[in-house]
C-alpha cells in the first residue's frame, strides 16, 4: 500500500443480523454476566441500608450515610483525573447544543440522580419492614413497567424499541407479581413502605437511560457516575433535614464496618449500569439486572434472616418478577428506531497498512 493511503480512515458497514462476530458475542456476554453482578449488587446494598437503618432506628439517616460515603470517595478522586475534567467539558458543550442537532442534550438528561437518591431513601427506609426479596419485588416491579415507556420512546442510548404485546404480558405480570408485598404492608398498616420502592423502581429505568446518554456524550463514566451521587445528596439532605426535625439524629450506631459500606456498593452499581447500557442496551441490561437482584435478594434473605424471614410469598412474586422481566425483554427480531439526539455509533477505523 503506497504512503499516501497509509492512516486512511475507512468506514466499515454494519454486520448482517446474526452474523455477529465470535469477539463481539463473547463481549457481549461478558457485558450480560457484569449487568447481573451488578443487580446483585443492588439487592445488596438494599440489604445493608435496610440493616444499618433497622439497627438506628432511623431509614432516612442511613439512607443519607450510604450515598455520602460514596460521595466522598468521588469527590476525593475523581477531579484529579483528567479524563473527568473532559468528560464534564464535553457534556457542557453537548447541553450547549441546538436542540435536536446530534450529540445534543437537555436539562433533564442531567437529573437522573435524583431518582437514585429516592431509591437508597426507599432501601433505608422499607427493607428492613419488607425483607430484601419483598423490596426487590417492588422495585423490580416498577422498574419494568417503566422499561415499556422508556424503550417506546428511545430515551436511552441504544434507540427506542416497540411494545409488543409480550412486553405488555410481562408488564401485568409484574404488576401481579408487585401486590404481594403490598399485601403484606396492607397487614402491618403501612402501605407506603411497599409504594415508595415501587415508584423508585418506575424511575430507575429512565436514570438508566438518561446516565447512559450522559455516559456516550462525555465518553467516560465519571462526570455521571459524580452528578448522580451529587443529586441524591441534595434529596437525602432534605429528607435528613425533615427526619431531624421530627425525631433528631440517632444517638448510638453499630460497630460492624460491613453495615457502612452501602454507598460503596452503589458506587459500583451506578458505575456498571453506565458502563454497560450501551454496550447491550437498556433492555437486555434491565432483564440481566433484575436476575442479579431476584438471585442476589433472595440470598441475603437467606443468609442473614431477619424479622421478616423469606416465606413462599416472597420466592414465588421474586420468581414471578423475573418471568416478567424476560417476557419484557424485547425480542430480537423486533424492529428499532434510533435514539433522540444521538449521534450514528460507527466506529471509525483506520485501514490496514
Amino acid at each position: 500500500m503506497s504512503a499516501g493511503r497509509r492512516g486512511v480512515r475507512a468506514w466499515r458497514p454494519a454486520a448482517a443480523p446474526g452474523t455477529a462476530a465470535p469477539g463481539a458475542a463473547a463481549g457481549r456476554a461478558v457485558a450480560v454476566l457484569l449487568a447481573f453482578a451488578a443487580g446483585a449488587v443492588l439487592s445488596w446494598q438494599a440489604w445493608v441500608n435496610g440493616r444499618l437503618g433497622d439497627r438506628v432506628h432511623d431509614g432516612v439517616a442511613a439512607a443519607a450515610l450510604s450515598d455520602g460515603a460514596g460521595l466522598l470517595v468521588l469527590l476525593l478522586v475523581c477531579p484529579w483525573l483528567p479524563a473527568f475534567r473532559g468528560g464534564v467539558r464535553r457534556l457542557a458543550a453537548a447541553l450547549r447544543t441546538p436542540r435536536g442537532a446530534p450529540g445534543s442534550l437537555r436539562p433533564h438528561h442531567f437529573l437522573g440522580g435524583l431518582v437514585g437518591g429516592v431509591v437508597v431513601l426507599s432501601q433505608g427506609v422499607s427493607t428492613g419492614a419488607l425483607g430484601t426479596a419483598a423490596y426487590t419485588v417492588a422495585l423490580v416491579g416498577g422498574q419494568t413497567l417503566s422499561g415499556l415507556w422508556v424503550d417506546h420512546f428511545g430515551l436511552g442510548p441504544g434507540g427506542a424499541c416497540r411494545v409488543t404485546p409480550r412486553r405488555i404480558a410481562g408488564a401485568v405480570l409484574a404488576l401481579a407479581a408487585v401486590a404481594v408485598p403490598l399485601l403484606g404492608s396492607l397487614a402491618t398498616g403501612a402501605v407506603w413502605l411497599a409504594v415508595l420502592p415501587f415508584l423508585a423502581g418506575i424511575g430507575l429505568s429512565w436514570q438508566m437511560a438518561v446516565n447512559g446518554r450522559l455516559n456516550v456524550e462525555a465518553r467516560t463514566p465519571y462526570p455521571s457516575v459524580t452528578l448522580n451521587f451529587l443529586l441524591a445528596a441534595v434529596v437525602l439532605g432534605i429528607a435528613l433535614c425533615v427526619d431531624v426535625v421530627r425525631a433528631g439524629l440517632p444517638r448510638h450506631w453499630p460497630g460492624d464496618p460491613l453495615l457502612y459500606c452501602g454507598g460503596l456498593l452503589g458506587l459500583v452499581f451506578v458505575l456498571a449500569s453506565v458502563l454497560l447500557v450501551r454496550r447491550i442496551g437498556v433492555l437486555v441490561m434491565g432483564l440481566a439486572m433484575v436476575a442479579g437482584q431476584t438471585v442476589g435478594a433472595l440470598a441475603a434473605d437467606a443468609l442473614f434472616p431477619g424479622d421478616t424471614g423469606t416465606g413462599p410469598g416472597a420466592v414465588l412474586s421474586s420468581l414471578a418478577v423475573l418471568l416478567a422481566a424476560v417476557l419484557a425483554c424485547q425480542s430480537p427480531h423486533a424492529t428499532a428506531r434510533p435514539a433522540r439526539d444521538e449521534r450514528p455509533s460507527l466506529e471509525p477505523e483506520l485501514t490496514a497498512p
